[in-house]
């Protein structure tokens, strides 16, 4: 009774042009324009804006901005994830170049960032305000299982969604077109299923690792732990159908939950070696664990790990056991790319910038090449005349995403994503022609109907205080 009084109340004064603040100091509102910084207008009131979206980054005091999203886990049941810091960081170094070269068609940039805490209901939430109340075009998403999630937000709302992070092979099927000719999720990472066959190839020892005085010898039997959700069931579904004539057994946990179960599978099965694919607050735990219960360097079994675990929080989170993984080997899409002059001029302005180096953590060089083509393809968005632009909207930044790879033997201009190379790509796009584009993370040959495009991939070794990578590795062809 009490809330239909206060609905009948607020009729009265909306029909009476009258506004009001009720005794439970909730404020009448139109628009989310009529409520403060940190409240958003939900059916008539001003209530507070979903937990963890409180930053906004980019050029927050100019006019007429293109608004984006950020849902990135930047917390974690574990305390802060360094990790998807130093990725948000990547984003947000693009996003600043973007903006001091005057962003596109005039427009430069806001981005909203949302903590999603790892969960998938709580990015779903954060999605529907940054779609629905914040206006944002293109939406960048961390991880395989919460971009996925969020898909079924964005999609029918004709929203760009990009991805640094999300590697589950289930993108590439995914029906994310929404009655256009043009797919509306993307990602700057490949799919799982590459490197599959990457792992598999260096256990088979039929990739030679290059590291002098010493021999990798190829595992009879191997265990994969990996977190229960989209990434990881794709990687271990993925070393099964390659590593065939190997023993393999699998060790599942939910992501954030108890992984006493996968360490009694890991001790019953005795592996030579344990593939590690799950995210590093979970491997922080499972790791001591199924040591101490005698899956250990000591009792011959040696460790794995994959792209999620390609950071430094995991080496002082292990404490004594950092022994353990010091000598592993390990991959992941290629970050750390020295002897690439794309690469170092971004290392070198990540470093400049925030003081880490971007090589150390996986994904940090995706990012920075997910701002970067978002922004170009909303230069396409824009058009040819700046009089009379178009709108930017997520389908047209899609089709701007496909004008960066030109078809084979096609004879166009390349680029470098990064602020030498933008001013020139933007004004190609505008003008609607098609170009090449290398990346910080590589050459970004995207397929036009999956919204992904292959990457090298590095072999990196663990040492005491970080990660050194060994090689590049190009996927092999299935």
């Amino acid at each position: 009774m009490r809330a239909l009084g206060m609905m009948t109340l607020g009729m009265a004064l909306l029909t009476s042009g009258c506004s009001f603040t009720t005794a439970g100091g909730l404020s009448e509102c139109v628009t989310s324009s009529d409520c403060g910084t940190n409240s958003v207008c939900t059916a008539g009131f001003c209530l507070p804006q979903p937990a963890g979206c409180g930053q906004v980054v980019g050029a927050t005091s100019a006019a007429n901005t293109i608004a984006l999203g950020a849902l990135v886990p930047l917390t974690n049941r574990s305390g802060n994830a360094e990790i998807e810091q130093q990725r948000l960081n990547g984003l947000k170094l693009a996003l600043d170049e973007v903006n001091a070269l005057e962003g596109v068609g005039g427009r430069q940039f806001v981005m909203y960032i949302c903590d999603t805490q790892a969960d998938v209901e709580t990015a779903k939430t954060q999605a529907r305000w940054l779609v629905n109340d914040k206006q944002a075009v293109a939406v960048f998403s961390a991880g395989s299982a919460q971009t996925i999630g969020i898909s079924s937000i964005t999609i029918p709302k004709g929203v760009l969604l990009m991805s640094h992070t999300a590697t589950s092979a289930a993108f590439t099927l995914l029906e994310d077109k929404n009655g256009g000719a043009v797919g509306l999720v993307w990602r700057t990472t490949p799919s799982d299923v590459l490197q599959g066959r990457v792992i598999a190839d260096v256990l088979r020892g039929t990739t030679v690792i290059n590291d002098p005085g010493v021999t990798f010898t190829s595992p009879n039997k191997v265990g994969v732990a990996y977190v229960n959700d989209t990434y990881g069931q794709g990687l271990y579904s993925s070393l099964l159908d390659r590593l065939t004539t190997k023993t393999l057994d699998g060790a599942q946990y939910e992501r954030g939950g108890d992984v006493t179960g996968a360490v009694t599978r890991l001790v019953n099965f005795k592996p030579d070696l344990t593939v590690l694919a799950g995210f590093t607050e979970d491997n922080a735990r499972l790791l001591p664990q199924a040591a101490t219960a005698g899956v250990s360097v000591t009792n011959n079994n040696r460790w794995f790990l994959t792209d999620a675990s390609k950071d430094p929080t995991l080496l002082t989170s292990l404490g004594s056991n950092k022994n353990e993984i010091v000598g592993a080997y390990g991959t992941a899409p290629a970050s750390a790319r020295p002897n690439d002059s794309t690469y170092k001029l971004f290392a070198d302005r990540f470093t400049t910038a925030y003081k880490v180096d971007p090589g150390q953590f996986s994904f940090t060089a995706h990012a920075y090449d997910a701002m970067y083509v978002v922004t170009l393809g909303a230069a396409y968005a824009v058009g040819n005349d700046l009089a009379n632009p178009q709108a930017v909207t997520g389908t047209r930044i899609a089709e701007g995403l496909t004008k960066m790879t030109p078809a084979a033997g096609a004879t166009v201009n390349s680029y470098q994503l990064g602020p030498v190379g933008f001013t020139g790509a933007r004004d190609e796009l505008r003008q609607g022609k098609i170009i090449n584009v290398r990346g910080a993370s590589g050459d970004l040959d995207f397929n036009s109907d999956t919204g992904e495009a292959p990457s090298p991939y590095e072999l990196f070794k663990v040492e005491t205080n970080g990660f050194r990578t060994l090689q590049l590795i190009t996927p092999p062809a299935d």
